[in-house]
């Protein structure tokens, strides 16, 4: 996106630049050959009125008084009724190349002078007029490559940190940061992204309360008639035939019992975002590349993948839990900090250690935040980091 902003602003500049340094162009060159020809016109001027002088006082004319008057590059010739027409050129008028030769005609009293001139000053004029033109050209174009890339970036880093911020909601972190910009649109994207996370969000916990009540609601009067038919069978009185009856009902709710809690644990693990994982092996190269050499005292942050490293997660949750979790060991912490990871058939184990600094605050925002996140996600947090170690247990989906 970024490439095209300012490849859409360099042609922009170009299609201003281009068509004014032609008109600009062709201008100039039509001012430098009207001035040529207004010095020209004004020097045939005075000459008509020398040679007109000598005529009326009845003074002798030559071409070699003309010669004098008659510039390098140009030729004057003088009509008068009484007197033949005097011609003189200068050493370097080539009529045959002087390309769009300057001519005027002045007349004063009854003597007339045509003079004729090259155009070479005029293209040699004109073609230094152009090359400055195109010199600063040149350089508003390198001007406008620069202004576009930094402008391009400016209006590209909100769409960029918005692609940031859906990819981490593909991920399942519903944390998402928004960019702060005034561009109407990346203000609409933004709301819907926050939206958006926060329904998902709510939908998740919805699923979660409802395995939570399902498991509750079949549970419980399913062990209630297990129950009940393990105390009939301990009934010495009942015959052979009820007996043989009862245990195959009870053989019935032990097995209804494994489904229900089949579905339970399947409704539990199911992810709302399940689509975008990783593996367990890559969560624990992604949170080295992300946090390593942050901890203060020149530590480190160490992942050691303990079981389960080709298993797959939902990766958006751990990195939720573990940013908040190793916040709080950098803001109170020392040395290096070792992360655990061992994954199970349904769940991923985190195991954090690291050391204590001196002075650690009784309320630490990060930890609690991390420890809210892991209770609402279903897991379960035990121990402290900075204490001994932590222990956090997630579903791995």
């Amino acid at each position: 996106m970024r490439e095209r902003l300012a490849l859409a602003f360099v042609g922009l500049t170009l299609a201003l630049l281009v068509p004014a340094g032609i008109l600009r162009g062709i201008w100039l060159a039509h001012q430098v050959r009207e001035n040529e020809l207004d010095a020209l016109g004004e020097h045939a001027t005075q000459v008509a009125v020398v040679f007109d002088r000598r005529f009326d006082g009845g003074l002798p004319v030559s071409s070699l008084q003309l010669q004098d008057l008659t510039d390098t590059d140009a030729r004057l010739t003088i009509r008068h009724p009484d007197s033949p027409d005097l011609t003189a050129t200068g050493d370097r008028f080539r009529a045959e190349a002087s390309g769009r030769p300057l001519v005027v005609t002045r007349t004063v009293g009854e003597t007339t002078v045509l003079a004729v001139k090259s155009d070479a000053r005029v293209r040699a004029s004109a073609r230094d007029l152009l090359t400055s033109l195109l010199v600063i050209s040149f350089v508003a174009v390198i001007l406008a490559i620069l202004l576009g890339l930094a402008l391009a970036r400016r209006l590209s880093e909100p769409f960029t940190a918005l692609a940031r911020s859906a990819e981490a909601l593909g991920r399942g972190r519903f944390d998402i940061e928004l960019p702060a910009s005034r561009i109407p649109e990346v203000v609409a994207l933004g709301a819907a992204l926050k939206t958006s996370a926060q329904n998902i969000e709510h939908e998740f916990q919805r699923n979660r309360e409802y395995a939570q009540l399902a498991s509750h609601a079949l549970r419980t009067p399913i062990t209630a008639l297990r129950l009940e038919l393990d105390e009939l069978l301990l009934d010495r009185s009942l015959d052979e035939e009820t007996r043989s009856s009862l245990t195959r009902c009870l053989g019935g709710v032990m097995r209804l019992q494994d489904t229900i809690a089949e579905l339970v644990e399947t409704g539990r693990g199911r992810g709302l975002l399940g689509s975008t994982t990783i593996t367990v092996r890559e969560l624990a190269e992604a949170v080295a590349r992300r946090w390593g050499g942050q901890p203060p005292g020149g530590g480190e942050v160490r992942t050691r993948v303990e079981a389960g490293g080709d298993l797959v997660v939902t990766p958006g949750p751990f990195e939720q839990v573990l940013d908040s979790v190793l916040a709080d060991v950098c803001a109170h912490g020392a040395g290096p900090v070792t992360v655990r990871l061992e994954a199970e058939e349904s769940h991923l184990r985190l195991h954090v250690t690291g050391r204590s600094a001196e002075d650690v605050p009784v309320e630490r925002p990060d930890a609690a935040a991390a420890a809210a996140i892991t209770r609402f996600l279903g897991g379960t947090w035990d121990g402290d980091a900075l204490a001994g170690g932590l222990d956090i247990l997630l579903p791995r989906h």
